[in-house]
């Protein structure tokens, strides 16, 4: 006997005009949103191009060297702010905007199609501010001090454009965010049968190669930014194998002690995150970047922490008053 499971769904479908003014409905709700938070983030200006500033201040102060970000034209510097203004906004108004496409988009699916939406969607915007926060906690460190010590042993100055400067954050930033939507592009791919998981399985060598090129085509020049973004994008290829086995057909079914590589997983991504500076002095090391030389009359204490303020001798009286 044949079971229909059109029977078990939603199937009541919308005319093309009505589909046409939930459109239209949707996209004037995700402008205004967008214009929203952009207004609101053009308030906080000031404050966004320190935020985004920083790994490049703290990198020269590393390295000891002296440079700027500059402005060539006139007006680049109010542009860039406008452009900068404006992906913010776009970031926290995300959810919102892609709920609005969620449902434009729902009005065509199944209810056993829709449930797969719900579970990806919040699982995806997780996926995705982590991404954000690791381009700018580890890559964008990370290159920076590379390229800024770099300049420093050809001894020339870091004198960076604000417009090529943003533009290779807003990159790394974003295709960060990106990127880590791998395990659920898999996911979706091994559910709907277009690729098996022994697929997946069989191509992990040529995966760890495309993870480096990509590592290339996204970050900077510096090779410990492309080290430090091939790495976990192997670590998610291999999330999406390890998720393939409970999905589509003949999926195994899931139980809390099989999570083990995803506690791995998130244990090694808090390790990276939390010691990124460590990380990011061993690697300097490793590639022969050069560090702040000490400052100038700063006398070292014996057996002290380095402090510049040292106890003066007992044998030496305090100042204005008689030797005993």
């Amino acid at each position: 006997m044949v079971i229909d499971d059109a029977h078990d769904d939603d199937t009541t479908r919308m005319t093309l005009t009505e589909h046409l003014d939930e459109l239209r409905v949707r996209l004037w709700r995700s402008v205004l949103a967008i214009v929203t938070g952009m207004i609101i983030s053009f308030v906080y200006w000031r404050d966004l191009m320190h935020f985004v500033l920083a790994p490049f201040k703290e990198a020269a102060a590393l390295v000891g060297a002296e440079g700027a970000i500059h402005v060539p034209d006139p007006a680049d510097g109010f542009l860039q702010v406008i452009k900068l203004c404006f992906l913010t906004g776009l970031v926290f108004v995300a959810p919102f905007v892609l709920w609005q496409l969620w449902g434009f988009i729902a009005a065509g699916l199944y209810d056993r199609e829709k449930r797969y939406v719900r579970l990806f969607f919040p699982v995806s915007l997780v996926l995705f501010v982590l991404g954000l926060v690791t381009a700018y906690m580890l890559l964008i460190p990370f290159g920076m001090r590379f390229l800024i010590g770099w300049n420093e042993a050809l001894e020339v100055k870091s004198w960076f454009s604000l417009k090529a400067y943003l533009s290779m954050c807003l990159t790394m930033v974003f295709g960060m965010g990106l990127v880590f939507q791998l395990p659920l592009v898999m996911l979706f791919l091994q559910a709907t049968s277009i690729v098996s998981r022994a697929t997946f399985i069989k191509g992990w060598r040529v995966a760890v190669v495309l993870s480096f090129v990509l590592g290339m085509i996204l970050t900077d020049p510096s090779p410990i930014t492309q080290i430090a973004m091939a790495i976990p994008v192997v670590g998610l290829y291999f999330l999406g194998i390890w998720g393939g086995q409970f999905v589509g057909e003949n999926a195994a079914t899931f139980r809390w002690w099989k999570a083990w590589p995803l506690v791995i997983a998130l244990a090694v991504f808090s390790a990276m995150l939390f010691y990124a500076d460590r990380i990011n002095d061993w690697a300097a090391d490793a590639f022969g970047v050069p560090q702040a030389p000490p400052a100038d009359g700063a006398p070292e204490v014996p057996g002290g922490t380095g402090s510049p303020t040292a106890t003066p001798p007992k044998d030496v009286p305090p100042k204005g008053e008689p030797p005993k």
